[in-house]
């Protein structure tokens, strides 16, 4: 077989274009394209996510150049005119575009902008706000109280929750809806001083407010003066979590904030170790400290993906059916989803990941166990977040018809994670979420805001 020397080298360049440019597109996110200057914090020509476009953007075409090339090649020397092999080549170039311009494009987008932004965008009026109350009435009527000074019914309210991980939810939120407006926080101390709870909610705002004075950004791009706050108020949230160890030795809620800070203060691993040994000697298995566990051990702060899934699956299996702590392996998933997402091969090979059967498999089985507690459904600690979680991680996985029982128990209540991992609007992922199920973009009004099927139980028993 011989090839018109013309065709030859024009299929032979687009050869060498394409080549290169895959090449590009395979170090993005890998320590070699770090050394190419290919870093997650660098602007968009020089981040994984803007290499992979170009290296996409600039290869198709050359690959539709490569077939008009290979095709004239192939049918010059049996013609006399230049004409033919012109034409048939950029007909069988036109046929491939046909045949896979919109999957190609469908491709860049999803490289570009995650499933988000394969799905389609929502208008405004179809994305819910972030509500992580739910329908818990008593905590709503709390923090009510709380925007107009009043700390006694937040008191009443933690003093009178007997179930610790309820306890817990509700300790987080308040400390959290707090963030700006904490006037009351400071009175119930100044009133109490010597109260635990009082105490490990001060410590869960420092917490909170650490991370809001550093900042999402990459340490590249945080200020001296931000890191300067946020370890300073790291410090203050450890003593005054150490403080609450103090006065109530009995709660793991302070252990859970140590937990919790010490991936920002990265501490040595014998002082995590003893960290983690006082949370779970108190509770074994605590939903909200596993879960900060498991952020902790995993690969993007001071563990790898080894140990985060062996934890995950060893504490899920430990755990009484119920518990939202059954569903560690789920998070540890979609943690690894993202880390697949950001390393060699982008987000196609994290959706690889999650859509294979040994996954599904898995994410089934551990919501399987969360749904089967003593009163025939999951327990109340965690079970809102427990909800969102399960149908992100079925909605990554492509499963729609395990998604879609979740989507529907989280009616309007979307949380702030996971969803915000695939876009700082949670409420837009959800919707986009909602209609790929086959449900509403938005949920009716009623949905998800009926009372709990399953009581808060609000007294030690």
């Amino acid at each position: 077989m011989t090839l018109d020397p013309t065709g030859a080298n024009v299929a032979t360049s687009a050869v060498i274009v394409v080549l290169l440019f895959a090449f590009m597109f395979v170090i993005a996110g890998s320590r070699l394209g770090y050394l190419f200057g290919i870093r997650a914090d660098a602007p968009f020509l020089f981040n994984p996510t803007g290499v992979r476009a170009i290296s996409l953007v600039v290869a198709y075409p050359a690959v539709l150049v490569g077939v008009w090339g290979l095709t004239y090649g192939l049918i010059a020397p049996h013609v006399e005119t230049a004409a033919l092999p012109t034409q048939v080549g950029y007909a069988a170039a036109g046929g491939v575009l046909v045949l896979t311009g919109a999957r190609f494009a469908r491709f860049l987008t999803f490289q570009m902008g995650g499933r988000t932004a394969v799905e389609g965008e929502l208008s405004p009026d179809e994305i819910v706000p972030v509500d992580e109350i739910g329908d818990d009435v008593d905590l709503a009527a709390a923090l009510e109280a709380t925007r107009r000074g009043e700390w006694q019914p937040a008191a009443a309210l933690l003093a009178a929750t007997g179930d610790p991980e309820v306890r817990a939810d509700r300790l987080r939120l308040l400390a959290e809806q707090s963030l700006h407006d904490s006037q009351w926080v400071e009175e119930w101390f100044a009133a109490t001083p010597n109260d635990p709870t009082a105490t490990v909610i001060r410590a869960e705002l420092a917490l909170h407010r650490a991370w809001a004075a550093r900042g999402a950004a990459y340490a590249a791009q945080t200020s001296q003066d931000q890191i300067q706050a946020f370890f300073t108020g790291l410090a203050q949230a450890q003593r005054l979590a150490e403080k609450a160890v103090e006065l109530d030795p009995a709660d793991p809620m302070p252990w859970v904030t140590l937990v919790e800070m010490a991936r920002g203060q990265q501490v040595e691993q014998e002082e995590f170790e003893r960290r983690m040994e006082g949370l779970f000697e108190r509770a074994p298995s605590h939903v909200h400290g596993a879960h900060a566990v498991l952020q902790t051990v995993c690969a993007k702060w001071m563990g790898n993906t080894d140990t985060m899934f062996e934890f995950a699956r060893g504490l899920a299996a430990e755990a009484p059916e119920g518990s939202a702590t059954c569903l560690l392996p789920v998070m540890a998933h979609v943690e690894h989803y993202l880390q697949l997402s950001d390393g060699i091969g982008g987000p196609a090979k994290g959706s690889r990941h999650m859509e294979s059967g040994a996954t599904r498999t898995e994410l089934r089985a551990c919501v399987q166990r969360w749904m089967a507690g003593p009163d025939g459904g999951p327990r109340p600690g965690g079970r809102l977040f427990g909800h969102n979680l399960a149908a992100y991680a079925f909605w990554l996985a492509e499963d729609a018809d395990s998604a879609r029982p979740h989507l529907e128990a989280i009616g309007r209540s979307v949380t702030e994670m996971p969803w915000s991992y695939s876009d700082d609007q949670a409420g837009a992922v959800l919707g986009v979420a909602r209609r790929w199920a086959g449900l509403p973009v938005v949920a009716p009004a009623t949905s998800g805001q009926t009372p709990p099927r399953y009581p808060e139980p609000f007294s030690p028993v």
